[in-house]
């Protein structure tokens, strides 16, 4: 008879399976016993069920008056018997107005479910004892080290807020970058400072700009189930018309069932707090005044941004705190926790420990390393795995046959959409419960999705990037196999509203429109969704790129008679200008809804169309300054208002412009070091650009700067073969700029006399308006066969000149004055020579960027 270990045996009466039904239909069927579909091939139903019961499981009855004289009283029996061994753990969900007085005696004192517990409660419930049974019998150690005075904080915070405010601390803020360990340091605190609450309370992982309407449609959901698409649609319209303060009283409404049942909640949005202004979205202002007439209610968000701290202070009910960088120490205490002995080296750990840069998941993924055969030697000798964390590893995955064909097919569809439902999988990839969960079960021991709830699936956006660049031929059919399972659902008078984004990302076109009966569903958050999905798709295609940037653009159009918070609708109209300069074309209806409405990303537009297209730096200069002396996107802003003062030459103006920054906070950043590197020997500060290159050396980042950078300078330097090399790794990270790389792959290929590339390239950088990337290519082909002529020709087209384009006319001079024409003409042999000259001047202060600065 098969043994089981940290099982869920959901015993029920048939009368009572609509309900189990429900609650199984959120659980892990692969280790779940629900009824005779559960038992294995040639497995007796009397014997699944004795193993099912025995031992360190989960016993859940559910407890009705059917229960009487029916297989359950076995079950009880059993129960009973495994009961004296303390080591299972045992839940009742009392059905139809029964209550813990009606059990036998020995399970009264057993945990039970209060009778307003929904089907998605009393899972969470359940999952939370089969966790705690797992945990406490496993021999993995939880580590959680260098948070403590953070944890005692956030305890004391939490324990004194009352005494000295007369108003407990309900909402708990974690701030901070991901991998940082928010989500851990939440669970810690719902272990401590929350334990007198009721625990397995729900989590809503929620869009990055999540504003009060999905906070709304997430927690109706979680209460009342899936409903038809109609009742969502007049949902989404209704609510969208109230104002701020009746949105927020709505979803406190909701909020009163999880706080009458003393249960936290946990909310997870990268940006949904805060508003343009940096400033508490008004609606949540409303929120956290009015739930101080729920004194039981705790929720805590974990979010990228804090909230101003001037706001924040107005509001007695809140706290908030940033998780931060651990020291060095800390990370070597992690290491030595996680790696096992054997290959533990404590001398060698404090040099990697350096690397890691005080980022725990990165301690955990390269403990991960080090136990699966790598030594801390090598890591400390190539830090590329530490650095790149999952950049190429991810792609050699993917590429490969570590994983299965539906591990493959998952990637694939979560590469797709922003997340879906273990339903929607299973069904389009035809997979039983148990085998399904078995597949994402591998995929998350990788690190490769992550889950919410226990019901949605998604992937880490670095993940996601690497599967569709992998994948992408297998994307096409399974976009259309969800789409026609959601519009399926739809007839059926169900819709998934955590599923709305998925379906709008599968139903618009190419043009970037969305089927009129869809129209009812788009939030501002799901069009933020979509016109990102395009955006992210354009800049990774090889082919198209211009079409897709306009269908985002056509899509962010939507947002301009959108009523909205005016951060969303920021966010969806700055992505789609964006995207229609990206394609060569300015936004002009764009532009002027986003100047009359004041906001002040405008002019990042404006200077970024004047750069990018008209090739206008002083344009440029002027509007970056402007969106700088605002205060708003200053990191953007200082990095392309840097390449712009770069590209003029005005190099102690841009190292003025990055003087802005802390040292701390470039060197975070490859790019921002390159531009430094760059303006640093524009004012022939050499030694200090060269002290900056070491810094990056075996650096890597995950859009691959460092080694365009070093390509770059590898193709002035004639090493061809090296910049082929580095090309190649910098295909391989997440968010490399697929123009410029295949730009200066093109080039470097043209001096292999490779012109493979040329059409393709040539056709692009016109398509996007970047022409006189298209004549230094073309120009370049000439001068490697020697044609001077048509290379001259080229060049005069090129406007301004950056470092390669000089090096491409001083060769194509060099091969005018070797022919015997020109030689035996003394005039124009004094005229060659004067552009010799001026060019080796002009070089000397030049970009060294390749066509990117």
């Amino acid at each position: 008879m098969t043994e089981y270990f940290g099982y869920i045996f959901l015993s029920h009466a048939s009368a009572d399976k609509d309900l189990v039904k429900k609650v199984y239909s959120k659980l892990d069927s692969s280790s779940t016993f629900y009824d005779i579909k559960t038992v294995g091939p040639g497995e007796s139903f009397i014997d699944a069920m004795k193993a099912g019961i025995k031992g360190k499981n989960v016993f859940v009855l559910f407890h009705s008056r059917h229960t009487e004289g029916t297989w359950v009283e076995y079950e009880k029996t059993l129960a009973e018997i495994n009961h004296a061994s303390a080591s299972a753990r045992l839940l009742v969900v009392p059905v139809g107005g029964e209550s813990y007085m009606t059990l036998p005696a020995w399970m009264q004192g057993y945990m039970t479910c209060p009778e307003e517990f929904t089907p998605s409660d009393i899972a969470r419930q359940i999952l939370h004892l089969q966790n705690s049974l797992i945990s406490n019998n496993s021999t993995l150690v939880n580590t959680l080290v260098g948070r403590e005075a953070l944890l005692r904080s956030i305890h004391l915070k939490s324990a004194n807020s009352f005494q000295r405010t007369g108003i407990p601390l309900q909402h708990i803020i974690l701030a901070g970058l991901a991998g940082m360990g928010r989500t851990s340091i939440a669970k810690s605190v719902l272990q401590t400072s929350l334990k007198n609450m009721r625990p397995a309370g729900p989590i809503f992982d929620l869009p990055d700009m999540a504003d009060a309407v999905d906070f709304y449609l997430a927690m109706r959901q979680d209460m009342f189930g899936v409903v038809g698409k109609s009742e969502v649609e007049g949902q989404i319209a209704f609510f969208q018309a109230l104002e701020p303060e009746k949105q927020a009283a709505a979803v406190l409404e909701l909020c009163k069932h999880w706080s009458g049942n003393n249960q936290p909640i946990l909310v997870k949005t990268k940006f949904g707090l805060r508003d343009r202004d940096r400033d508490i979205k008004v609606w949540l202002k409303h929120f956290f005044n009015l739930s101080a007439s729920l004194p039981a209610l705790r929720i805590i968000y974990i979010s990228e941004r804090r909230l101003p701290d001037d706001s924040a202070f107005e509001v007695k009910n809140i706290g908030q705190f940033r998780v931060d960088e651990l020291n060095d120490e800390d990370i070597q205490y992690i290491l030595s926790e996680l790696i096992e002995a054997r290959y533990y080296d404590a001398s060698r750990a404090e040099q990697l420990s350096q690397t890691i840069h005080g980022h725990p998941a990165t301690a955990h993924y390269v403990s991960e390393l080090i136990n699966s055969g790598r030594t801390i030697d090598s890591l400390n000798e190539n830090s590329d795995p530490i650095n790149a964390f999952q950049e190429r590893i991810v792609g050699a995955i993917l590429s490969s046959e570590t994983v299965t064909k539906n591990q493959r097919k998952i990637a694939v569809l979560l590469g797709i959409f922003p997340k879906l439902s273990f339903a929607v999988i299973a069904r389009v990839l035809g997979l039983p419960r148990k085998g399904l969960a078995a597949e994402l079960w591998d995929l998350q021991e990788a690190s490769l999705i992550t889950a919410a709830d226990a019901e949605y699936y998604s992937l880490p956006r670095i993940v996601a990037s690497r599967a569709r660049k992998e994948l992408a031929d297998e994307a096409e059919t399974l976009l259309n196999e969800v789409k026609n399972i959601i519009d399926s659902d739809i007839e059926d008078g169900k819709l998934d509203s955590q599923l709305i984004d998925a379906l709008l990302i599968a139903s618009a076109d190419s043009a970037g429109s969305i089927p009129d009966n869809l129209s009812g569903l788009v939030t501002a958050s799901s069009l933020l969704s979509i016109v990102n999905d395009r955006f992210f798709s354009a800049r990774e295609a090889r082919k198209g790129a211009k079409e897709i940037y306009l269908s985002a653009y056509n899509l962010a159009r939507l947002a301009l008679n959108m009523k909205a918070s005016d951060d969303a609708v920021e966010q969806i109209l700055f992505t789609g200008g964006d995207s229609a300069i990206r394609a060569g074309i300015l936004p002009e209806d764009i532009i002027a809804y986003m100047t009359n409405a004041a906001f002040p990303s405008v002019y990042y537009l404006k200077g970024s169309y004047a750069f990018y297209v008209e090739k206008d730096d002083n344009e440029a200069t002027k509007n970056l300054k402007l969106s700088l002396g605002m205060k708003h996107f200053k990191l953007r802003n200082i990095r392309l208002l840097a390449r712009a003062l770069i590209r003029t030459q005005d190099f102690h103006g841009a190292l003025d412009v990055l003087s802005k920054l802390t040292d701390a906070q470039i060197e975070r950043e490859t790019g921002l070091v390159i531009q430094k590197i760059r303006a640093l020997r524009g004012v022939r500060n050499y030694r200090e650009a060269e002290t900056l290159e070491k810094k990056i050396v075996g650096r890597n980042d995950e859009f691959g700067e460092v080694y365009l950078y070093n390509a770059g300078k590898a193709l002035r330097e004639n090493k061809y073969d090296d910049a082929l090399l580095l090309l190649k790794q910098a295909e391989a990270c997440a968010k490399i700029n697929r123009f410029s790389h295949d730009l200066l792959k093109c080039a470097v290929l043209l001096e292999k006399k490779d012109t493979s590339l040329l059409p393709f390239m040539v056709e692009t950088a016109n398509s996007v308006n970047r022409k006189f990337d298209a004549y230094q290519l073309q120009a370049r082909n000439a001068v490697v066969h020697g044609n001077w002529r048509s290379a001259e020709e080229i060049l005069k087209k090129i406007e301004k000149k950056d470092y390669f384009d000089l090096q491409l006319s001083l060769r194509m001079l060099r091969q005018k004055m070797d022919d015997i024409l020109i030689r035996t003409d003394p005039l124009e042999m004094s005229r060659c020579q004067a552009e010799v000259e001026e060019i080796s001047r002009l070089s000397l202060t030049s970009p060294e960027g390749y066509r990117s600065a």
